[in-house]
């Protein structure tokens, strides 16, 4: 009996050290372990596994990520664990011969460099309706690319910009393949499928296929089989982004270089609304995922989340897409994160953005691939025609008829970021739930304006252009205006403006309201301004009198 105990003794020592030496060969090969824990060990550790990214919840157990500093949080808290199999080695999925073979097969996983020549060829092959854009080229020499699509790319016809991501997490390579055919979909129909070409007129399209590519090819750019969550630093990149209640680095990380590829894309294009594919689930999640609080939007969340998850129900067999009974879910309710990438679109950035899980497996075998572009390629388009719903229009200075960036606020109504704004253009876009509502239109140097009872329907669109007035009341007085002379207008080479009263400034607008040019004048009464570089057309001169402003039109030939 006493040899019998030792010997289980000694089996245990043996599995604990072999689990550890599995752990540590994992954690230096891949940056990761994958393991679960018991679900109520999990609840009563709950501030101990913070670490942790949890991926999801069985019966008895929860799955988490960890890599090396998440992992000794579990060691020194002595939680017990289980390893678990990769899940990005489960299945040896097939990859592409031949990038050629890729289109309209779609039947396996691209390499590296032919997801570059897929991406690069459809911008080639549809010059017109598709432009190809490297976001940012990471460390290891691979790029964040993304390409936009429209009836006339290479023209500003400040329509909403809608953007579709997938694969932050590298390992999730679903919607990877879906949205390079999603591209070729919407490139190859624009004149055969009605939906298509609405969409492509109306919106402004960017779709990023692959969001972590040093995750999917952690080992190397000829194979997916293997992929790993987090990126080449071993950080999960829908943990990196600032937080609406948790702060600017709540993981305790520096912002990724994806991380912050995608924060400068924010920056630059004023999404209206975007989705962001994973898989490891069949399921949308909306916001917010920080706190229990709902969104101002619930009702119209509810809407887009409901009509993406029955959609993509009519489309396939019994079971799909119906986690929760509904295939939808606020993602508090789910499990809380922080530092999500959809918060951040949501709060940071006034944009719509909602998490679709496209697969309970993380890596689907490539015979799958065409089953589930037909399950959710309808839910797809569906969601982007959205964008062109709710109310619109543009605003406007009401004297010069610049652009205006304006607030748009629906009263009684908005709270947590949820408002919108212009433009640089001045043109807003707000989708919103059926109802009545009272708009106010807020800018910094201008009356507010309120208009009450405006109806809104889904489905289809409201437009309300505004024109604000400045708040400086003597603009364009007669008085004021009789005190200025510009000569000669038309000018060509030199433009003198002068004045009866002191000028403190100058400056010049083309008619869209971009500043040109500024100058200040120290209490001049004349300046000669130098306009020969300028193309020939018409401008607006704003002069500061001190007593008012005045705006004129002049012309340069």
């Amino acid at each position: 009996m006493r040899r019998y105990l030792v010997f289980l003794v000694m089996l245990f020592l043996v599995l604990n050290i072999s689990a550890q030496e599995s752990v540590n060969n994992q954690l230096d090969s891949r940056g990761e372990v994958y393991i679960s824990i018991l679900q109520k060990e999990a609840i009563k550790n709950q501030e101990k596994l913070s670490l942790l990214s949890f991926d999801k919840n069985t019966n008895d157990r929860v799955f988490f990520y960890a890599n090396r500093k998440a992992f000794s949080s579990i060691i020194d808290n002595s939680i017990n664990y289980k390893l678990e199999s990769i899940p990005s080695l489960l299945t040896q999925v097939k990859m592409l011969d031949n990038a050629k073979q890729f289109s309209g097969v779609w039947n396996a996983y691209p390499t590296y460099d032919q997801y570059d020549s897929i991406m690069h060829k459809f911008a080639s092959d549809y010059p017109n309706m598709c432009k190809f854009h490297n976001l940012g080229t990471l460390a290891s020499g691979r790029k964040i690319l993304a390409l936009q699509l429209g009836d006339s790319v290479n023209v500003n016809q400040n329509e909403p910009s809608f953007l579709y991501t997938s694969t932050m997490h590298g390992d999730e390579t679903v919607g990877y393949v879906i949205s390079l055919r999603l591209i070729e979909y919407l490139l190859e129909n624009y004149n055969t499928n009605n939906q298509v070409k609405y969409i492509m007129d109306n919106v402004d399209i960017w779709i990023n296929p692959l969001g972590n590519p040093d995750g999917t090819y952690h080992t190397g750019n000829s194979s997916v089989n293997g992929a790993t969550r987090y990126n080449i630093n071993n950080v999960d990149l829908n943990r990196n982004y600032p937080d609406p209640e948790d702060g600017p680095h709540p993981d305790g990380n520096t912002y990724q270089a994806e991380t912050q590829i995608f924060m400068d894309l924010a920056d630059s294009i004023n999404f209206t609304m975007s989705a962001n594919m994973h898989s490891g689930a069949e399921v949308v999640n909306y916001p917010w995922d920080t706190w229990s609080q709902l969104p101002a939007d619930n009702n119209w969340w509810v809407y887009v989340s409901k009509m993406f998850a029955d959609t993509a129900q009519a489309n396939s067999p019994s079971g799909y897409m119906t986690k929760f009974g509904t295939g939808y879910t606020n993602g508090y309710q789910w499990y809380s994160i922080w530092g999500g990438r959809q918060d951040y679109m949501n709060y940071f950035k006034h944009c719509r953005e909602f998490v679709v899980e496209l697969s309970n497996v993380k890596l689907l075998a490539e015979s799958q691939l065409q089953a589930h572009w037909n399950y959710l390629h309808p839910s797809l388009l569906n969601y982007m025609e959205e964008v062109t719903y709710g109310i619109k229009g543009k605003v406007t200075d009401s004297i010069t008829g610049f652009a205006v960036k304006a607030k748009v606020e629906i009263l009684n109504h908005d709270f947590d970021s949820s408002s919108v704004y212009s433009n640089d253009s001045g043109f807003y876009y707000r989708p919103i739930f059926t109802g009545i509502y009272d708009i106010k239109y807020s800018a910094i140097g201008y009356k507010s304006k309120v208009f009450e009872l405006i109806t809104v329907a889904n489905s289809i669109y409201s437009v309300i252009d505004i024109e604000l007035a400045p708040e400086t009341q003597s603009l364009n007085s007669i008085e004021l205006n009789n005190k200025i002379e510009i000569f000669p207008n038309p000018a060509k080479d030199i433009l003198s403006i002068s004045s009866e009263i002191k000028m403190g400034s100058v400056e010049i607008y083309n008619t869209i309201g971009a500043l040109l040019y500024s100058q200040i004048i120290s209490d001049q009464y004349k300046v000669n301004l130098d306009v020969s570089s300028y193309k020939s057309g018409v401008y607006i001169v704003k002069i500061d009198l001190k007593a008012g402003i005045i705006y004129k039109k002049i012309i340069i030939q």
